[in-house]
């Protein structure tokens, strides 16, 4: 074995030929090529592993990209803003805070967006309050801390 050898490539370092393959290294290389399509049968050893390798590590940067895509999420909260909720709006918009909070602390890992929809009476000319999904909590929580309000609605008690 060559002196630039390690545990990990040892098996490929200073192998000549495709006869002094050990017979699983020579499977392997075959499942693998069977995977990526053909690979000329005049290449070289060295060549097909050098191919093999690059491709798998393409494959292993798509599948670590689409993982990165998954990790990201959405939260819409929706909350009733009529007249009748004037006496929980504000234990609403705290715990609507307080999991925003926990999410973003609790998952560092993931891309987290955060939007709010509050919703009154058909009746109410403004029936809906949207804040449409942004990446920056203080926006999130000064909106829902400053702007969203208990208002209309005809079932007032």
């Amino acid at each position: 074995m060559g002196d630039d050898c390690n545990a990990y490539n040892s098996h490929v370092c200073t192998i000549g030929n495709s006869e002094s393959i050990p017979k699983l290294l020579e499977e392997r290389l075959r499942r693998y090529e069977d995977e990526v399509g053909q690979i000329s049968s005049t290449s070289t050893l060295k060549d097909r592993v050098s191919y093999l390798r690059k491709n798998r590590e393409n494959d292993v940067s798509k599948a670590i990209i689409n993982i990165e895509d998954s990790m990201n999420i959405d939260i819409c909260f929706v909350l009733d803003c009529t007249g009748s909720m004037d006496e929980y709006i504000e234990a609403a918009k705290e715990h609507i805070i307080k999991v925003a909070n926990y999410v973003n602390r609790n998952n560092s890992y993931i891309e987290f967006w955060v939007g709010f929809c509050g919703y009154r009476d058909h009746s109410d000319s403004d029936r809906l309050q949207i804040l449409d999904f942004t990446n920056s909590l203080e926006k999130f929580k000064t909106y829902i801390t400053n702007k969203v309000v208990a208002d209309g609605g005809v079932d007032i008690p």
